[in-house]
């Protein structure tokens, strides 16, 4: 039976690592069980976490019959689920939606531990970067990422004229995210040179950061390499 959870306590099975925990962990640290709006679910075979109609599915052990699950999203209703690629895929089937399939990238390259970030940038400013990549509402945006930053879960980083956030950093594993250049100063390589750095500022995690498959080669050029792929069913 999948059940919601009301004390953080209850979610104690959450593997220490992988990148479907680690957004679950994240928010869990940032929101607590408290609010409606963030809620967090609990069943033998997984543990999902749900923002506003997004979900996050971490499996804590194996998946034979997967109708309970896909029961549960046919009633609840959901925006996009985020989840494994064997998971993804079957759910696909099961709530006949769309699937697509993104590459978790993990740094393997060289780290740059010379270069000047700024760690404490203005949020409004690099909204102003992000928005010119991402369709995001500024409002909801900067409660969530300032609540995020609040709770030393999340980091805005900028550089030139580029700016990223580290969703998290936790158990050795950072995921970094919203990745933009300012239009008329991409194809210069800041973008290059603050993901660099930011890797260089995490030096006792393993980073990752998640693309599409168009992608691939730029993060391959900075010494990314595939660990995996993962699935957003909407």
């Amino acid at each position: 039976m999948i059940k919601r959870v009301y004390l953080a306590d209850e979610l104690a099975e959450l593997p220490p690592r992988g990148v479907e925990a680690q957004k679950i962990r994240s928010l869990l640290m940032s929101y607590g069980t408290k609010y409606d709006f963030c809620r967090f679910y609990v069943s033998e075979s997984v543990i999902m976490c749900e923002m506003n109609g997004a979900y996050v599915v971490s499996e804590i052990s194996e998946i034979r019959d997967i109708s309970e699950i896909v029961d549960f999203f046919k009633f609840a209703g959901f925006s996009e689920i985020f989840c494994s690629d064997n998971l993804g895929e079957r759910l696909s089937l099961a709530l006949n939606c769309n699937l697509e399939t993104i590459s978790l990238m993990r740094c393997a390259g060289e780290r740059e531990t010379r270069a000047e970030l700024d760690k404490a940038p203005n949020l409004s400013a690099v909204y102003e970067i992000l928005k010119t990549a991402f369709d995001m509402d500024f409002e909801t945006w900067y409660t969530d990422m300032s609540h995020r930053i609040r709770h030393g879960i999340a980091k805005a980083r900028t550089l030139e004229n580029s700016a990223l956030i580290v969703q998290y950093d936790l158990n050795g594993e950072a995921l970094l995210s919203q990745i933009a250049t300012v239009p008329e100063k991409r194809g210069q390589g800041s973008a290059s040179r603050l993901i660099k750095a930011v890797c260089g500022e995490l030096s006792d995690s393993a980073v990752y950061v998640l693309c599409q498959d168009d992608l691939i080669p730029f993060y391959s050029r900075i010494g990314f390499e595939k660990a995996d792929v993962k699935a957003v069913l909407r």
